[in-house]
């Protein structure tokens, strides 16, 4: 008689983010994420624009977005992470003298030893408590008049039940998230220095077409996709104590 284990769940409290990372790390590739999908597609549709820049990744995982930017062009590519499962498997897809990997908890101030062209963060901003430290993180490593791309999970998906999660044996491993507020995100990264274009990418007739697995959620929203500009440092004048 075959006998079938029940599948179980395991809830991942915030400290626990990057050692679930690290466990996801040994299938995150392999497993097929309609999330993940949709903003490939986006970004298909709408790419990023980054050629003839030096290019930085918050949250890079395990690498899926490197050939992307080397492909339009871009000069370089440093991806950044806190989880070391994940940056060694982006380290072992990964072979052009082009692309670096760096290790950083972004819950804490990072502060690169070069400014950048071009950031990018996709499906990241669930994981992070408070913006602040990571947008600050964010414009210390673009040059003023630099550009940014964020295309993450929309908040009204996590408000709804929406968020990472990976299946470990007959275990569903689900990460703590956070639904940031779309204009607390906006605010968060105008305070920071940045002006920024908002566009909500909804789960359209096109979008569902390429990826069916998200037919639920047909004409709702679904991904966030944020442009920033880096404002220029305003110099200080003469004589000035401020």
């Amino acid at each position: 008689m075959t006998t079938f284990e029940h599948p179980r769940e395991e809830f991942l409290a915030p400290s626990e983010t990057l050692r679930g990372y690290d466990r996801w790390s040994l299938s995150y590739d392999t497993e097929t994420n309609p999330v993940i999908a949709a903003t490939s597609w986006v970004l298909d549709h709408a790419p990023l624009g980054c050629a003839d820049s030096d290019v930085v990744e918050l949250g890079c995982g395990t690498g899926r977005n490197t050939w992307r930017v080397i492909g339009e062009g871009a000069r370089s590519y440093v991806g950044v992470d806190g989880s070391y499962g994940m940056l060694n498997m982006a380290a072992a897809n990964v072979n052009d003298n082009r692309v670096s990997f760096v290790a950083q908890d972004l819950l804490a101030p990072w502060r690169p030893t070069k400014q950048f062209d071009f950031g990018i963060i996709v499906l990241m901003l669930e994981h992070i408590p408070m913006l602040d430290v990571l947008f600050e993180s964010l414009a210390r490593a673009i040059r003023p008049g630099g550009r940014v791309r964020i295309v993450d999970l929309h908040p009204e998906r996590i408000v709804t039940g929406s968020f990472a999660h990976f299946r470990e044996g007959v275990t569903e491993v689900r990460f703590a998230s956070v639904a940031h507020p779309v204009g607390a995100i906006c605010a968060a990264l105008e305070g920071a220095g940045f002006d920024v274009v908002r566009r909500d990418w909804l789960a359209s007739d096109a979008l569902v077409g390429a990826v069916t697995s998200l037919a639920p959620y047909r004409g709702m929203k679904l991904l966030l996709d944020l442009k920033a500009t880096r404002r220029p440092t305003v110099p200080k004048r003469a004589g000035s104590n401020g």
